[in-house]
């Protein structure tokens, strides 16, 4: 891609951020900065040493600044509407738990001003007996009408049929032990650890011996792609009962990207959690460095992504990859890279949207959208009688049209109007 078809991506995606013009534009820039997630939630199971069942401690956190205070006149408060709704399903699909939950959040007008370091924590418990379990979180901001629900796969072990069974594991941002006030923990529930140096592993070992024992386990850590970052070995004094463990974790061997843990007593896996690197300025899909490297296509040039890859290390490459969009960012004096957020929303929007056979933000339809965001107009034609399946896309600010052919049958949309001129990018 030539220096000029790259400044006009930018100049696109530039006046996606600054034009305050239609109403429809406006919805648009807001969908594509909304990034962040409503909330996170971290269901474990820990193991009551006078109880046959399992108890399921479903962590959530909310971040206040993903949702919608309306001024309560009374208070002159900002208050804000939540409801959310927590469905357990056994293996054979009858729920077991189906309970909602509505609150109000409150925060002053000097709280608003600092709305985004704050968030709000809750703790749900709820007893299972051992078996396979469906949970589904299911959240609703009721001034927003903004919903989102996750479903999480719940194991709960049988504790009476192993002497020493692991509870799952709990992520902490801190960890305190001090004679004054005891110990505190902070639970770290959204599992990004990118802004941390360290970080915290707890877990319960319910031992039914007899005696005390001294049992050494592994912790191995792994990256999104099966490659072992490093291991290391703790050694637990157990005691007959319920035995709380705490152990840290440098974090100077992450970048950008997911991790999974494992903790084996030889080959079995006791227990496992997977967590995220992630800095908290850039976009919250962006977990895995190369990949956004490689997706800098539309907008980067072959020497700038080459440049960026000849980091010898993960750290030299996220340094020259956040300095390419530094010198790009259009309100540098804000903790927010506007464009960054846009490209890469588009690049998961791309990705959710298209895939088949390869990844979307890959697909001729992706890489349009990812360049020019939604058509004006889309005119498909999936059942023609005298024709193979074709989709008109038509931008009326450009004046274009493209056109894709699916030619498989298979979903595999082709585009036959390369875009030649000098506004958008020339592929073929």
């Amino acid at each position: 891609m030539n220096n000029f078809l790259k400044a006009a991506l930018v100049l696109m995606l530039l006046v996606s951020v600054n034009y305050s013009g239609a109403q429809d534009k406006e919805q648009k820039i807001n969908e594509m900065l909304n990034v962040k997630e409503l909330f996170y939630a971290d269901p474990l199971v820990f193991y009551p040493y006078d109880s046959a069942a399992g108890r399921l401690d479903l962590y959530i956190e909310l971040p206040l600044e993903n949702l919608q205070f309306k001024r309560n006149n009374a208070s002159e408060d900002f208050d804000a509407a939540i409801e959310y709704i927590v469905t357990i399903k056994n293996s054979d699909g009858d729920a077991v738990v189906n309970q909602t939950y509505t609150q109000t959040l409150s925060t002053t007008k000097a709280e608003q001003k600092i709305i985004t370091e704050k968030s709000a924590s809750s703790l749900k418990n709820y007893f299972l007996a051992p078996g396979n379990y469906k949970l589904t979180f299911a959240f609703r901001d009721r001034n927003s009408n903004k919903e989102k629900s996750k479903e999480y796969d719940i194991k709960v072990k049988n504790p009476l049929t192993d002497n020493l069974i692991f509870s799952d594991i709990l992520l902490l941002s801190e960890y305190t032990d001090s004679h004054e006030t005891g110990k505190e923990i902070v639970p770290l529930i959204s599992g990004n650890v990118g802004m941390l140096n360290s970080f915290y592993l707890f877990y319960e070992i319910r031992y039914r011996g007899s005696d005390s024992t001294v049992k050494q386990f592994k912790l191995h850590f792994y990256d999104d792609k099966g490659a072992a970052v490093f291991d290391t070995t703790v050694i637990c004094s157990i005691k007959p009962g319920s035995n709380n463990f705490v152990t840290k974790i440098s974090n100077d061997k992450y970048y950008i990207g997911n991790y999974k843990l494992d903790i084996t007593d030889g080959a079995e896996i006791l227990a496992h959690k997977l967590f995220y690197y992630r800095w908290s300025d850039m976009p919250v899909n962006i977990r895995d460095l190369d990949k956004a490297i490689d997706q800098l296509m539309y907008i980067a040039e072959s020497d700038d992504i080459s440049f960026i890859n000849k980091g010898k290390t993960k750290e030299e490459r996220l340094r020259r990859f956040l300095k390419f969009w530094k010198d790009k960012d259009p309100t540098p004096n804000t903790p927010k890279n506007e464009l960054m957020n846009i490209y890469y929303n588009r690049v998961n929007t791309a990705t959710e949207r298209y895939t088949h056979f390869v990844e979307g933000w890959k697909t001729d339809m992706g890489m349009v959208y990812i360049i020019l965001g939604n058509p004006s107009n889309i005119d498909r034609h999936p059942f023609e009688s005298d024709s193979k399946p074709y989709e008109i896309w038509t931008y009326y600010d450009i004046n274009r049209q493209f056109i894709f052919v699916d030619d498989t049958g298979f979903g595999d949309y082709r585009l036959i109007t390369p875009m030649y001129d000098d506004r958008t990018r020339i592929r073929y």
